[in-house]
């Protein structure tokens, strides 16, 4: 694609030469630029070439072109940064979310099973007390 591009870009200059070429005469006519003002008397400049005007419309323009697309670039770089700067505070927070996640989550094992080795003791104590009165209270929702 690089290629196809300055081929183009030759292009589009050696047509540029020839226009110039084929019309020296015309372009190069001299041209005289007047700018008038409301409350100042108009102001003319020196006599210059016509292909003079024309090359330094087409260098402005290219500078302004060049400018608005740094301008786009940098505005998009900053806007890059700026996200990838959130992205990594996110990316933070989720890391000590996760981590204090993990502490409770022991804890609670923690806990858990201690509930689980105090009511095992006591269920192991009360466990035929348990089972005798099952079988002598009869059930109603078994008929």
């Amino acid at each position: 694609m690089r290629y196809i591009k300055v081929l183009l870009l030759a292009v589009v200059f050696f047509l540029a030469l020839v226009f110039f070429f084929q019309n020296q005469g015309p372009l190069s006519k001299d041209m005289v630029l007047t700018l008038h003002l409301f409350f100042i008397p108009p102001m003319h400049s020196i006599p210059l070439p016509f292909y003079f005007l024309v090359i330094v419309a087409f260098a402005l323009g290219s500078l302004l072109t060049l400018s608005f697309l740094v301008w786009d670039k940098l505005n998009l770089s900053a806007r890059l940064m700026k996200h990838k700067w959130h992205i990594s505070n996110l990316e933070r927070e989720n890391a000590k979310l996760k981590k204090k996640s993990e502490t409770e989550t022991t804890k609670f094992s923690f806990l858990h099973r201690n509930k689980e080795n105090t009511d095992g003791a006591q269920s192991v104590a009360t466990k035929p007390v348990a089972i005798a009165e099952e079988s002598l209270v009869p059930d109603p929702d078994k008929h």
